[in-house]
């Protein structure tokens, strides 16, 4: 009964969304209340529990909200100055063909970006430069969140990885090995979605000849990063050689190709107006990645100590067996070195300084277009912080009450020996609800390996099936495409998104499954 109960907010969500396409902020708000009722009636929340988990969301809400209106301020800036323009002209005059360009930026490229920073920044800084390329807007936004999910567990300096290993004390070492395994599947498939998100079989049948070899390449780098013990920086290199390795696979085959000379791009006069050039147009974007790489340079004794995170107390249901939460001491840290919002606030504030200096706009336009940044970001931002709150408390509510706890431990007892199948499932889940690998992590990282430890199996294969599959959960996590969304104007496609997105995660988790199910009984 409880069970079932657990699966009515999760069910909510997704047919709010998908099925009578409402808003996010009402669909958040109707899976909260059901949240609600249903922790108060049949799980035993207190009402402290309640006020506890309501914090912990309203910080989770600040927490995002900061990434969000900074992503959306810089986002407007570069588009209402025409750098966007200049970016989707010089980029095609190296990438003639629009389909690589559409594979690399969002397969490769956010996962550069998730290996630096991760939070939502991938998709948020990606999307909006594969809609200037032309690409249509769902496209872009459910590509890049599928493209970068397979750099998320490894992401943002391993953060991940380094939170599971923690959890369940399993040396480094071996979990770095079937985490490997796991993200090779991932990345593989991933990057043939994205090929299907571009144009069906068709797009398949083309980028396999890309996706397959680059593959093979980013595999064996990944392999000997790990190997040698390097987590911090395995996404950022694999992605990295990716990257170089498939742009000179497309070179050498335009070598053979007779193609005629484009013209040229990037020009700083077109049709008599004045425009950015190409370094002045993309600075704040490198800007952004050298902040990013720099601030991993800064000692961790400094990082932790320039930060903000509030505590929050111990607290458990009324239920016989009632469900613990342990006190959250320093939860979700805003740190002024590590949180992405600072780097989007010094490429914001960087990119201004660029475009006054261009003396391409007189200062009454110039201050136009920074004032019409500000207000756009305004009217944008607002509902994307409601939203947040909503979907934040519903997450937080379900893990605090026990209802998380209670689904993963139904799913264990039914499945029996095919949990390993079942496994990712959770992970994914997981994520799904709280936009975060992390945290998934958090929830069921010894859950995880206690159940392999029950059955006879090995802890450490189950381990990275959970973080593996947690990291695809990005890919539809409410709070990442709420944020890709927004910062592409497409709010009101979170559906369409969604309903694409949905059923090429689940076929991925399933042969996850089926690999955890193989590795699990031979490892």
């Amino acid at each position: 009964m409880l069970t079932i109960l657990t699966l009515i907010p999760i069910a909510a969500i997704l047919l709010c969304l998908i099925v009578f396409k409402l808003s996010v902020a009402k669909s958040g708000a109707i899976s909260l209340a059901l949240a609600l009722i249903l922790a108060v009636a049949f799980f035993g929340i207190t009402h402290y529990g309640i006020m506890v988990a309501s914090g912990k969301a309203l910080w989770l809400a600040l927490f995002v909200s900061l990434i969000v209106w900074n992503a959306l301020f810089l986002y407007h800036l570069v588009s209402d100055f025409g750098a966007i323009e200049v970016i989707n002209d010089g980029l095609m005059a190296v990438l003639k063909d629009k389909f690589v360009a559409f594979v690399l930026l969002s397969w490769l490229f956010t996962g550069l970006l998730q290996g630096i920073a991760g939070f939502g920044i991938p998709s948020v800084i990606v999307a909006p430069i594969l809609i200037a390329l032309g690409f249509e807007s769902v496209k872009s936004v459910s590509a890049s969140l599928l493209g970068h999910s397979w750099a998320v567990t490894f992401g943002s300096m391993g953060a991940a990885f380094f939170v599971m290993q923690g959890i369940t004390g399993i040396p480094e070492a071996e979990l770095g090995f079937p985490m490997w395994v796991f993200n090779v599947v991932t990345r593989l498939l991933t990057g043939i979605g994205v090929c299907w998100i571009y144009n069906g079989a068709k797009g398949i049948k083309k980028g396999l000849s890309y996706v397959v070899p680059t593959s093979v390449v980013t595999a064996a780098v990944q392999y000997f990063l790990i190997r040698f013990g390097m987590y911090s920086v395995t996404t950022i290199l694999t992605a990295l050689s990716g990257i170089v390795f498939m742009f000179l696979l497309y070179k050498f085959r335009e070598r053979f190709k007779n193609t005629a000379v484009p013209p040229e791009h990037g020009n700083t006069v077109v049709n008599g107006r004045k425009r950015l050039s190409l370094p002045q147009s993309v600075l704040p974007y490198v800007l952004i990645l050298i902040l990013l790489l720099s601030f991993q340079f800064i000692p961790l004794s400094i990082r932790q100590k320039v930060s903000i995170a509030p505590n929050f107390p111990a607290t458990a249901t009324t239920l016989e067996a009632a469900h613990e939460v342990p006190a959250a001491l320093g939860y979700n840290p805003i740190r002024l070195f590590a949180h992405p919002a600072m780097v989007l606030i010094i490429a914001a504030v960087v990119a201004c300084i660029i475009y006054k200096k261009t003396g391409i706009w007189d200062s009454k336009t110039y201050s136009g277009k920074v004032k019409g940044a500000a207000v756009k970001t305004v009217k944008k931002g607002i509902p994307a912080t409601l939203a947040l709150l909503a979907f934040g408390h519903t997450s937080l509510i379900m893990m605090d009450s026990g209802m998380m706890l209670i689904l993963a431990k139904s799913i264990a007892r039914l499945t029996g020996n095919f949990y390993p199948f079942a496994a990712p499932f959770i992970g994914t889940l997981a994520t799904f609800l709280t936009g975060n690998n992390t945290n998934s992590n958090v929830m069921f990282g010894e859950f995880q390996y206690s159940v392999a430890q029950e059955l006879g199996l090995s802890g450490a294969v189950m381990s990275g099936a959970q973080s593996i599959a947690g990291g695809l959960g990005c890919a539809i996590a409410s709070t990442l495409v709420l944020m890709a969304a927004l910062a592409t104007k497409q709010t009101d496609k979170v559906s369409v998104i969604l309903k694409k997105l949905i059923p090429l995660v689940m076929i991925i988790v399933a042969v996850m499954g089926i690999v955890n199910y193989i590795l699990i009984h031979n490892y």
